[in-house]
């Protein structure tokens, strides 16, 4: 299978960028709205130029594969593409950052996790 589709759909609709973007977005908000976990995760001190933010993985989900739904999971009821952001903080990864998009480019959906 030749993985130059999915590079051209990503460079199409931007997806490293947004990707970036939005993290910076999601980080900034808990930042403000979980002050005390984030000063426990990340320090009092905590500075920028600490955190290693780039885009890892980019991948294509075939949402209905199961249509028996032998097993429950989150289903979206459409394909969509996933980017995939490690969030290393002083070479250490503390957790992951993803962004969902529709096939057309949209996004709808977004997690922010602290392992």
């Amino acid at each position: 299978m030749n993985s130059g589709f999915l590079k051209q759909w990503c460079l199409t609709h931007e997806v490293e960028t947004r990707s970036i973007h939005s993290f910076w977005e999601s980080f900034w908000s808990y930042q403000s709205e979980e002050t005390e976990e984030f000063h426990s995760v990340f320090g009092v001190d905590f500075k920028t130029e600490d955190l290693t933010i780039s885009l890892k993985e980019v991948a294509m989900f075939i949402d209905r594969w199961d249509e028996n739904m032998t097993y429950e999971g989150i289903s979206y009821g459409f394909d969509y593409v996933a980017s995939y952001i490690p969030i290393v903080f002083k070479n250490k990864k503390l957790g992951w950052y993803k962004l969902l998009f529709n096939l057309d480019g949209e996004i709808f959906d977004d997690f922010f996790v602290i392992d």
